[in-house]
């Protein structure tokens, strides 16, 4: 019909969306979700981005590892914590493997997907950390069977965790191409001991949302030293867990920050259409 076609990159709906919702057209904004194609052509997830009318600058993200077999991983989340492990430099034992419910000859398999890039794309998505964790702890199902499953339950064992003494997830920081990289390999080289799990998975899965939490605010603190004071936004589909929502927006407002979270529209990817649309009438303008 002759209509324009303007093309949006996923994320950055989302941060568009977040923003609009509150009637601010200019901030940072943190999308955390499990799927979107970013601009490099690799998966996106765990992305601050420094929005204003005139489009997006990235400035933080995870560390990239290997989806095996792509979204075959997504179903079995086993996949993603040998990705995790060879990401990390840590050996694939019998033992190991049996933890995840994997034969040697998968593990081996999937070890050389990930070294040769052979159906192995990156993903950067902070959906997928919650997956990997899941699986690793043994809270999630062998094979997914609704989106986001391994997520959720997850985050209903970290509700049940007594929240004293929680152990804390280590994650390293570096500057790289102007971004700063949040990379979690020392957390799955740690719990590659099952002894430290045992009895505490409940404790451990709240620790993991408190050390998503930090490395939340790191990225956060990162772009606010780049750019005026302005709000932050909080988007992606990883916000709908409660625990994670609630321990961002509290160290933030500690801090002083406007936190915008969703209220009339979901922070999933119900969202995208809205954010699209304020992207568009923006270049129309």
């Amino acid at each position: 019909r002759g209509l324009p076609v303007v093309e949006v990159q996923h994320h950055y709906a989302h941060a568009a969306a977040a923003l609009a919702e509150h009637g601010v057209e200019t901030g940072l904004a943190l999308v955390m979700d499990g799927t979107g194609l970013g601009t490099d052509g690799n998966v996106w997830g765990a992305e601050l981005f420094a929005v204003d009318p005139s489009g997006y600058r990235r400035l933080a993200t995870f560390a990239p590892v290997p989806l095996p077999g792509g979204d075959a991983a997504v179903r079995r989340p086993a996949r993603q914590v040998v990705a995790r492990w060879v990401a990390a430099g840590v050996e694939l034992t019998d033992e190991r493997l049996r933890r995840l419910g994997v034969t040697p000859e998968e593990g081996a398999i999937w070890r050389q997907q990930c070294l040769r890039k052979l159906n192995a794309p990156l993903t950067h998505a902070a959906g997928r950390v919650f997956d990997a964790f899941s699986a690793l702890l043994g809270i999630a199902p062998e094979t997914v069977t609704y989106e986001g499953q391994s997520a959720i339950r997850l985050e209903a064992a970290a509700h049940r965790s007594a929240r004293r003494d929680v152990p804390r997830l280590p994650f390293s920081q570096a500057e790289k191409d102007g971004m700063l990289v949040i990379d979690w390999s020392e957390s799955f080289a740690l719990l590659a001991d099952a002894r430290l799990i045992a009895g505490r998975a409940c404790d451990w899965a709240y620790g993991e949302h408190s050390s998503i939490a930090d490395a939340a605010l790191t990225m956060i603190n990162y772009g606010r030293s780049h750019v005026a004071a302005c709000p932050v936004a909080l988007s992606g589909g990883v916000f709908m867990n409660r625990i994670l929502t609630d321990l961002v927006v509290q160290r933030l407002s500690s801090q002083g920050v406007r936190v915008l979270v969703h209220r009339q529209i979901p922070p999933n990817d119900g969202c995208i259409a809205f954010g699209q649309a304020v992207i568009a009438g923006n270049l129309r303008r």
